[in-house]
Order: C-alpha cells, then sequence, then structure tokens
C-alpha cells in the first residue's frame, strides 16, 4: 500500500507543478499585454501621417522644399509633422543631433485644444553664419516620449 500512496503523492506533485508552470506562462503573458497596451498609452495624443525636413514652412505651417541635405549657410532647417489629430494637453518637443550627440532641445509646444489634419514644425536656427557640416538627425518626442526621429545631411 505504500508504493500506491507514493505514487498518489508523486502524481498530485507532477499535476501541482504542471498547474503552477502553465500559470505561469498565463501570467507572464499578459503582463506582455499590460506592457503593450501601456506603450499605446504613453504616446496617445497624436497620430503622424508624414515627418519630413525642409529648407522652409508656408501657410499652415506646410512644409516648403522638403529635403534631408541642408547647405551650412541655411538660415533654418524645418522638421514638420503632418498629424492626423493631436489632443488638447498632448506635449511635444523636437531634440536636434550632431554626429549621434543631443546638442539643442526646442521649446516644448503643448497643444491647446484638439487639433485634426495640421502640421506642426520645429526648427533649427543658424546662428553662427556656418552650421558645422556631418550627419544631424532629430528626435520628436510626443508626451516626453520619442515616437520618430529623421536625419538629414549639412554640407
Amino acid at each position: 500500500m505504500v508504493p500506491n500512496m507514493t505514487k498518489l503523492k508523486m502524481g498530485a506533485i507532477l499535476l501541482v507543478t504542471l498547474l503552477f508552470m502553465t500559470s505561469c506562462s498565463l501570467i507572464d503573458t499578459s503582463i506582455g499585454d499590460l506592457q503593450q497596451d501601456g506603450d499605446q498609452d504613453i504616446t496617445r495624443g497624436a497620430e503622424f501621417r508624414e515627418v519630413v525636413m525642409a529648407e522652409g514652412i508656408g501657410s499652415g505651417n506646410r512644409p516648403i522644399d522638403v529635403t534631408d541635405v541642408f547647405d551650412s549657410s541655411q538660415d533654418y532647417i524645418y522638421v514638420v509633422l503632418e498629424a492626423d489629430y493631436i489632443e488638447a494637453g498632448t506635449t511635444m518637443f523636437a531634440r536636434w543631433y550632431r554626429e549621434g550627440q543631443p546638442f539643442e532641445d526646442s521649446s516644448q509646444l503643448t497643444a491647446d485644444r484638439d487639433y485634426q489634419d495640421t502640421y506642426v514644425e520645429f526648427h533649427l536656427e543658424n546662428l553662427g553664419g556656418r552650421m558645422q557640416e556631418g550627419s544631424y538627425s532629430v528626435e520628436i518626442f510626443v508626451n516626453g516620449n520619442p515616437v520618430v526621429e529623421q536625419e538629414f545631411e549639412v554640407r
């Protein structure tokens, strides 16, 4: 009778182990799902169609002369985001990089109301007469979180 009891205990231990392993797998999956939902909440507030670099902006901040190569004497370099919508209270700013190193953050913008089908621009001003030549990029942050990066060259 003792051998049957040992088999019963072993079976119970095996069953509990299998249940525990299955439960861990389900818990890990649900945590992953929550993290994905959380990431969507972080960038919620704006949805962009296109992000371009431009030499100028027109009415409504529409980009003029789209390019990713700029002359070092260019007065301003613009990054323009075409937005499907921006919710009131959404914050945005641009971080500018030269050769992979950040060197300037734009002023933060806060949407004062809901916007649809609009353009948002950030710009880099050439204060020294000639910008340093090289590889640049600009990273756009929404609600404090990076959402898109655009590369460009200054020659």
